[in-house]
This record gives C-alpha cells, sequence and structure tokens, in this order.
C-alpha cells in the first residue's frame, strides 16, 4: 500500500508539471511565432534598389518602434545593406525581390507609407497587433498582386474604403477589431471571388442589411469570423433578401459569438450553413433554442454555445441535435447556458463526442452510466452543477477518461489488490505514455494552434478548466495518503 501511495504521489506530481510544461512552452512558441524573422533560404543576391529604398521610406513614416522590430532597417554598412537580410522581410530567393513583410505584435505607431507600391512582388502583407493610425490607405486596394492581407488589431478610424475590393487575388483576409472603423456597404466584398478565410470581428456590421448576400457571392470562403459585430442590428431591420444564385455555401467553421443574438437569427443562419460545415460558434449570445436543423448538419464536429440563455432541459437540447450530427460531434461547449434537467441517456447517441463542457448551469439528478460508456470521451466538465453522485464514483474510472494526456487514473477506492500489476501499468503508461505521448501531443497540438486563432483560445479556455479535475486527483491523492499513513 505504502509503494502505491509513493507511485501515485509521482504520478500526480509528473501529471501536473507536464500540464504546466505544455503550456509553457506552447505560450513560448506562439510568442516567438509573432516575432518577425529574417529572410528564409537567402542566397548570394541583393535585394532590389527601388525596393530597399521603398521599405526605408516605409520606416521613416514609422514614429515609434518600441521593441525595435525595425533596427536592422538600415544601410549604414555592408552587412545592413542587403533588405533580403532585415527582420520582418522574405525575398525570393531565386530573383531577390521582396514577397513578404511579417511585422506582427511590434506596436509600431505611425502611418502606412505608399512606398509600399514600389513593392510589385509583394503577396503577403501581415500587419496585424500594431498602432497604426488614420484611415486605411486606399492605395493599398492597388496592390492587386497581394494573397495574403492581414491589417488586424490596428488603430485605424473611418469607414473601410471598398478599394479593398480590387485585390481579387487575396486568399486570406483579416480586419480584426478595427473597433473604430465602420463599413457601410459590403457590395466591393463579392469581388474577392479567390478569398477562403475572411476575418471582420470586431467591425460593427449593424448598418449593412445585405452583407449575407455578399458573403454568399464568395464561393471559395471556408473560413469566416464575425464576433462582436453587431449582428443583432441586422435582425431586427427585417429588411434583407437573398438571391436564388446565392443559395450555396462553401464554409467550413463559422464564428458569431459575441454578436447579442436572439433565437430569431436562425432564418438567416440557415444559408450559410451546409454539410461542408464542421466547427460552429454562437458562443456570448441570447440564445433561447437550439433549432433542428442543426442536427443535420453531418460534418459539425465542434458546437460552441457557452454563455447564452437557454432555460431549457438539457436531454430536450440533445434530442434537437440528433441526427447525423450525433455521429459527427466531438467537441460541445455548452458551459454557462442556464441549462436545465439532466444528463440523460441521450448522451449515448454522440458517439464521438471526445469534449463536453456543461460546467456553470443548472443540472441536477445523477450523470447517465451512458456518458461512461461513451468510448472517445476525453474529457467532461461538470462544475457549478446540482449533479449528484459524480463525487462518488468507486473502482476505475472509464478508460475514456483515463487515457487523457496518456496517464492512468489511479483506482479511487479499493487499491489493495492487484498491487504488482498496477504497479507494472503505471510504469508502462509513465514511461512509454509519459514519453512518446508527450513528445507528440505537443508537436500535434502546438503546430495546430500556430496556425488557428481560434484554436488556441478553445485550448487555453479548457486548459484553465482543468482545475475541477486537477480538484478530483487531489482530494484522491490526500485520501490515499491518509491510508497510506495509517497502514
Amino acid at each position: 500500500m505504502r509503494n502505491n501511495f509513493y507511485y501515485e504521489y509521482l504520478h500526480l506530481v509528473l501529471f501536473i508539471l507536464s500540464i504546466f510544461l505544455l503550456r509553457l512552452e506552447i505560450t513560448t512558441t506562439i510568442a516567438i511565432s509573432h516575432h518577425p524573422v529574417a529572410a528564409v533560404g537567402a542566397g548570394n543576391y541583393k535585394c532590389m534598389d527601388k525596393e530597399r529604398h521603398a521599405l526605408l521610406d516605409f520606416k521613416a513614416c514609422i514614429d515609434q518602434d518600441p521593441y525595435g522590430f525595425l533596427s536592422t532597417w538600415t544601410t549604414e554598412d555592408r552587412t545592413t545593406n542587403d533588405c533580403c537580410k532585415w527582420i520582418g522581410v522574405t525575398c525570393n530567393n531565386q530573383t531577390g525581390h521582396v514577397i513578404r513583410l511579417h511585422l506582427v505584435d511590434g506596436d509600431l505607431e505611425g502611418k502606412i507609407s505608399p512606398s509600399l507600391l514600389d513593392l510589385i512582388h509583394l503577396n503577403y502583407l501581415n500587419l496585424f497587433g500594431n498602432s497604426f493610425n488614420g484611415t486605411i490607405p486606399m492605395f493599398i486596394g492597388s496592390m492587386t498582386q497581394l494573397r495574403y492581407l492581414d491589417l488586424g488589431s490596428n488603430l485605424f478610424s473611418g469607414i473601410v474604403p471598398p478599394e479593398l475590393g480590387n485585390l481579387t487575388n487575396l486568399k486570406e483576409f483579416s480586419l480584426q477589431d478595427l473597433r473604430r472603423c465602420t463599413i457601410e456597404n459590403l457590395d466591393w466584398l463579392s469581388h474577392l471571388s479567390n478569398l477562403e478565410t475572411l476575418d471582420m470581428s470586431g467591425i460593427s456590421l449593424a448598418k449593412e442589411i445585405h452583407w449575407v448576400n455578399a458573403i454568399l457571392r464568395l464561393h471559395k470562403l471556408s473560413h469566416l469570423s464575425l464576433d462582436r459585430c453587431d449582428l443583432s442590428h441586422f435582425v431586427r431591420t427585417n429588411s434583407y433578401s437573398y438571391s436564388k444564385s446565392s443559395s450555396y455555401s462553401s464554409i467550413v467553421t463559422l464564428s458569431l459569438a459575441g454578436n447579442n443574438l436572439n433565437s430569431s437569427m436562425y432564418h438567416w443562419l440557415f444559408p450559410l450553413t451546409s454539410n461542408r460545415l464542421v466547427d460552429l460558434d454562437l458562443s456570448h449570445n441570447k440564445l433561447d433554442k437550439i433549432p433542428k436543423y442543426l442536427g443535420s448538419l453531418c460534418s459539425l464536429t465542434f458546437l460552441h454555445i457557452a454563455y447564452n440563455t437557454m432555460p431549457a432541459k438539457f436531454p430536450d437540447f440533445l434530442d434537437n441535435l440528433s441526427g447525423c450530427t450525433s455521429a459527427t460531434l466531438q467537441w460541445l461547449d455548452a458551459s454557462s447556458s442556464q441549462f436545465t434537467g439532466s444528463l440523460s441517456d441521450e448522451i449515448r447517441k454522440f458517439s464521438s463526442l471526445q469534449t463536453l463542457d456543461l460546467s456553470h448551469n443548472q443540472l441536477n439528478g445523477t450523470i447517465s452510466e451512458k456518458v461512461w460508456q461513451l468510448p472517445s470521451l476525453q474529457l467532461l466538465l461538470v462544475s457549478s452543477n446540482s449533479l449528484k453522485g459524480h463525487n462518488n464514483l468507486s473502482g476505475r474510472l472509464p478508460s475514456s477518461i483515463e487515457y487523457l494526456l496518456n496517464l492512468e487514473v489511479p483506482d479511487l477506492v479499493d487499491q489493495s489488490e492487484g498491487v504488482g500489476e498496477a504497479t507494472d501499468e503505471f510504469e508502462r503508461s509513465l514511461y512509454i505514455g509519459g514519453a512518446s505521448g508527450f513528445a507528440t501531443g505537443f508537436w500535434i497540438v502546438c503546430g495546430a494552434l500556430l496556425v488557428n486563432r481560434r484554436g488556441r483560445k478553445a485550448f487555453f479556455r479548457v486548459m484553465d478548466s482543468l482545475k475541477d479535475w486537477f480538484y478530483i486527483k487531489v482530494m484522491v491523492f490526500t485520501a490515499n495518503w491518509q491510508r497510506a499513513t495509517h497502514a
């Protein structure tokens, strides 16, 4: 008993340490990825004189550079004369032309110089997370070679210029969190026929009553984020229509969080959804019911409805999601949504469910045994409810929970039997799962999070929620400590 206790103690310490290191390393890696880097694959060429001067003119319009992002942008000696080696600048490794400008999270303050027009081979411009001010320059609409443009999280103000509709080669476009900017007409957006990713979160669309039609004309659009866009005002106008030629949606991920939407929005949400939809975020709204047609979205994998006002019974909610969605749904975040009722047998239909967050609701009764029989379930969060019985589990937790982060959860009650077998199993999981699982899992998760901002937010939200799981572990450890000291 005492030896088994020490194994549990080591197990608990290693688990907590691995979680801490995982979050620390991912946070560090993300931070590094946002720092501008020097050109990759630089050869013996030098950048063109005209393009070097264009970049120097761009720098001259910067009033503040608190982190020294542009400190290498100088011609004081031969080693710094080549702009292809400047931080944040990438050149084509065959021609020497500047093709990428990546200056992210630098708090650069000033104006965007029209000298960028001289970078005629520039196809990637990312100025996210700075303090550029004034209106968004209309001349950016003349940089028609751009395939990637991110002007988000700056201090621009005024109307978003319709000249941006000339950027017909754009595949990814972000105006995220330009809260001082407004959009009165989105007709120009429909010209961006190659657009695959669009993020206008934080920009008011209250005055644009035909934005749904504009979105539906983008037949290649896969990822759309319209968080905090005042879309509830759009619902109240009741003066919109959808063209029959624009009824097809190619959207895979759709985020409409933080728009104060109520359930009357579903009739205009429907045209934006199809069986291609994988990820739907309706969190931080005022929804009071979920329509049954969501259950017919046969590719829906991630559903976020946290922080809504749904004084409905959770079993009824599950019934509305029944259909092909019940076989595909892997992630359901329904926390803080005022759900009542119990965690019923209806959950058995959701055989692919891996993460279920029902914390901070008004659920009661006991957790159905069907929950523990879900073959893919890895994380269940039910704190801050009135559920009974879930703190009195005996025996082993189900294997679906047991394999969280490739670590074994020890017995909760009787650990006097099979101590040797449990020790061998623990050692195998510790050395094999702890090493290969952690390394593989880290790079899979980290790689995905680096390219997916919403994924990063969801990850850290779940990590924060794991405090409840740690509480259970600590309570188990404390109980075993007391038994071991009296053994």
